[in-house]
């Protein structure tokens, strides 16, 4: 019998705005879009297609991986659960995770989305450290790694405590067996330069590193970097997986990236037609 076959589509970077009437874009908006246009409209048509052409491919479950939004106002996570709604995607195929720009608005954004628009995806998005998405011989686990801070920077955080409960969950036998899909905005790895990981890197990053070398089933997809990304933890096994940013893709060929899981392993299968 061959093994089955799980199929993933992964999408990043999303940026959405409000639409004019509901929200003026603010210096703030205007800072984090610069040498963007700000298209509210052609934002949402480019998930909207996204999203579409994930549910195309035959994809058995679709990851966001954070800058849902592009300043996490409340304006634009209605604007979010618009176009999750109109895409008629069922959320127990949708995970989302929030990332630094989810964040710049206020220290709760992420949670009251989740309780407000978004709260029909709630269920599968990142809120606890250690949660875990049932995808049969998959387990996803949702990470927030956003955190409030000012639009001149771009970090982001994994606390001592969020890692521990990690540990805690993966060393648990019913994850340990299986592939493990860690879900978040920015990369696991430290910047090369103090100053740039102070500014834009993941802080823990040394010990999130360590972790993921002490549990080789884990792999981890993520965004931020604004493209694709194909690395190692410990070895030559890619086990980190990046995404571009769809913000950055024209309307009509919205880059998706899909993953093959078949018996453990984790294979890039290029970007959905």
């Amino acid at each position: 019998m061959q093994p089955s076959i799980t199929r993933i589509a992964h999408i990043s970077d999303v940026h959405l705005l409000a639409e004019r009437g509901q929200e003026r874009h603010d210096l703030r908006v205007r800072f984090l879009s610069f040498g963007r246009v700000l298209d509210a409209a052609a934002r949402a048509r480019k998930l909207m297609a996204a999203l579409r052409k994930a549910v195309r491919s035959g994809a058995d479950h679709v990851l966001v991986s954070g800058d849902l939004t592009e300043s996490g106002t409340p304006e634009q996570f209605e604007a979010l659960a618009g176009v999750l709604d109109e895409a008629g995607i069922d959320p127990d195929r949708l995970t989302l995770v929030p990332g630094n720009h989810d964040a710049y608005t206020s220290k709760g954004a992420w949670a009251a989305a989740l309780d407000g628009p978004l709260r029909r995806y709630r269920a599968h998005a990142a809120t606890d450290a250690g949660k875990v998405v049932e995808l049969g011989d998959v387990a996803v686990l949702p990470l927030d790694v956003a955190c409030h801070q000012p639009v001149t920077r771009s970090s982001g955080m994994v606390t001592d405590d969020a890692l521990d409960r990690l540990a805690r969950r993966l060393a648990d036998r019913a994850i340990a067996t299986r592939t493990t899909l860690l879900v978040q905005h920015h990369p696991p790895y430290a910047h090369g330069s103090r100053a740039w990981q102070w500014i834009d890197g993941l802080a823990n990053a040394p010990r999130m590193t360590a972790l993921l070398a002490r549990f080789p089933e884990v792999h981890v997809m993520h965004g931020h970097l604004h493209k694709c990304v194909d690395r190692a933890i410990t070895g030559t096994r890619t086990r980190v997986f990046g995404a571009p940013a769809l913000v950055e893709d024209e309307e009509e060929s919205p880059r998706v990236r899909l993953y093959e899981i078949r018996a453990g392993h984790v294979a890039s299968a290029g970007l959905a037609a």
